[in-house]
Order: structure tokens, then sequence, then C-alpha cells
């Protein structure tokens, strides 16, 4: 798509919704035409019921607090805290430009199972109670910059999943910044990445456990695997791969003796043994049943195929 094709929409930024998540935390962005470079100008003390982050994207000036006076300066991002009375002053030398991005965060009475609730604690007590922070490191910064600028692109020019992507965009926002704070407060809370339980791992656990098909493989052996029962384990398998485990076994076999029809010149025989069937004739069956012809007929099938000229 070109840039010429790209939809702008005009946009009432103070009606859109955009709520994200951490666990048992809530953030509700509040978006104005702030979000854009505005001038540093006077203004009176004020205040809000929102974190306010402050974008210096040019320039110099000072933000006036309630017992203080702080520089500010192109690339510094300024972080006020809730109910904090402030004001800003331009430089008259040197006059700047500032985005500002609002939000407040609360705790909800249903908890997410599937997000850590250490780390949705981690943010909260970094947040809580912050007064005035400011941010200084170049690197850092820009990339919350950027999220910023790429939050407006997404919101001006609209397309599928743009909702979803500004989510997400908002979401590294809150990281970065949490993380930004630490380092300039140099703290570092972490918290290590949780694991499925072993119930949520049955993909990959059932992938390995067919991989080993040439084995004497049983619908109680991959329960045992799984911790379910017989039935439940038949029940996901039904939902996931909408078969039984007679019939993803079976497939699973004559998929990897094919792979040895085309590629080996081992015997039907041997083939019928490594893929798991004492029985050469009842593996032909099998296979004949699920592809519809021999494996001599495959075989040869193949062969003729990859000897036909620009085949490979």
């Amino acid at each position: 798509m070109t840039n010429s094709q790209i939809r702008t929409v005009p946009v009432t930024w103070d009606q859109l919704n955009f709520k994200v998540r951490f666990g048992s935390l809530l953030f509700d962005f509040l978006l104005d035409s702030n979000i854009y470079p505005m001038k540093i100008d006077y203004n009176k003390k004020h205040n809000h019921a929102a974190i306010e982050l402050q974008f210096i994207d040019s320039g110099i000036g000072t933000l006036v607090l309630e017992d203080r006076e702080q520089h500010l300066e192109t690339g510094s991002i300024h972080i006020i805290g809730q109910h904090i009375f402030h004001s800003f002053k331009p430089d008259p030398v040197h006059p700047g430009e500032r985005s500002t991005l609002r939000f407040t965060f609360r705790d909800v009475p249903t908890v997410d199972p599937c997000f850590p609730q250490e780390e949705a604690e981690q943010i909260k007590s970094v947040l809580s109670g912050l007064t005035y922070s400011q941010l200084t490191d170049a690197t850092p910064n820009r990339a919350i910059f950027s999220l910023l600028s790429d939050v407006r692109t997404e919101i001006e020019a609209p397309s599928i999943g743009s909702y979803t992507k500004v989510l997400s965009l908002f979401a590294q926002i809150i990281v970065d910044l949490i993380r930004a704070i630490q380092m300039e407060h140099k703290t570092n809370l972490g918290y290590p990445m949780p694991n499925k339980e072993k119930h949520d791992r049955w993909s990959p656990l059932i992938d390995s456990f067919f991989s080993d098909c040439q084995q004497p493989l049983t619908l109680d052996m991959l329960a045992s695997t799984l911790n379910l029962s017989t039935k439940q384990t038949n029940r996901l398998l039904k939902k996931h791969f909408n078969t039984s485990f007679k019939h993803k076994l079976m497939d699973t076999r004559v998929e990897v003796a094919k792979d040895l029809l085309r590629r080996s010149k081992l015997s039907i025989e041997s083939i019928a043994g490594d893929i798991g069937y004492a029985s050469t004739q009842y593996f032909c069956y099998l296979f004949q049943q699920k592809t519809g012809m021999t494996p001599s007929e495959y075989r040869n099938m193949e062969q003729n195929r990859n000897t036909v000229p620009g085949n490979t």
C-alpha cells in the first residue's frame, strides 16, 4: 500500500477508548489533541487525576512543580503524578515543543489467570505514590517517543487490526516507562517468565509422543504423558486434530512410511518394522486404506515422478 492509498480519518481524540490490562491492573488512556507536539507556553498551575507524561520534542523550557523547578530539554520525558500541581515556562531563547499522554490505572476485581500477578504488583508498586520522575537516558527515551509516534500514525490511518496494535503500543509504553523509571532510580525489579502447567503443554507433548511412532504406543500411555484420563485425551485429539488416537497413530506412521518409500531403498518389510508394525501384511492393508495404493505402487509412482524431465 502506497502513502497515497493510506486512509486518514478525522480523530476526536478525547472520545477514543483505549484500555490495557496487566493482570489485575486496568490502564485507561486519556487522549486529547496534546498528543501532538505543541509549543511550551506559560500556563497556570493545575493538576490532574491522571498520571501525565510530558515528552519534550524540541527546545528547552521549565516545568514548575509544587516545590521546585525542573529543566526541560529535548528528548527528555517527565512523569507527573496524580494531583501534583504544575505549570510550564518557555525558554525565550530556545522555545520548545512538548507532547502529552495521560493515563489512570486501577485494580479490577477479576484476575487474569494467564498473567503473573507478581508482575502486576511490581508495575503497581512503581507507579503508586509517584509524584515526579524525570527520564533522561536517550536510548530508552527514543524508543518511547517512537511508540507514541506509532500510536498517532495508527490512529490517524486505521487499518485492519489497528485497535489491537494501538493497545499493544500502549502496553509497550507502560512497560518501557516502568523500566526507565527503574533505571533512573537504579532499581531492578524482575519476575521470571511463568511456565506452563503440564496440562497446558499438550501440543508439544502430543507432537513428541507421536514422533516415536515406531514404538508400541497406546492411548493409556498418551493419557499418562498428558496427565489426563483416556476420555479427556480422546476429547483433546478430537477437538484439535479431528481424529482419534488410533487414526492419529496410523496417519503418523503412514506419513513416515511415505518418506521412507520415497527416500530410501529399504524393503517394504523393513519399513513396516521401522514404523512399528510387526505384520507386513497389516501395514500394507493400512497403507492402501489410507492412500489408495499399495506401498510398492506408491514407491513406483514417486520414482517415476522423479525421473520425468524437469522434476526434482
